[in-house]
């Protein structure tokens, strides 16, 4: 139940990084230890997944963003 808490907190405070890779090393711990609470690590698991992915996807943006503005830069 956990995960999944943290999993729906983090997607409005989704600006850290931290509350979606603990929300996600929680439902793998529940999957494992937590037979009861299935559906409610899979959804945390799900939903962590998918915010760590966005996280990846925006850093990889900038990323190439800045790789792209320095090689304009020294050709200028």
């Amino acid at each position: 139940m956990t995960s999944m808490v943290l999993a729906l907190v983090s997607i409005v405070f989704g600006f850290t990084f931290l509350l979606p890779l603990l929300s996600l090393i929680l439902g793998f711990i529940g999957l494992k230890k937590e037979p009861a609470g299935r559906g409610m690590a899979i959804t945390g698991v799900v939903i962590s997944g998918l915010i760590l992915l966005v996280w990846a996807a925006v850093f990889a943006v900038v990323i190439v963003i800045g790789i792209v503005a320095a090689a304009s830069a020294g050709t200028s």
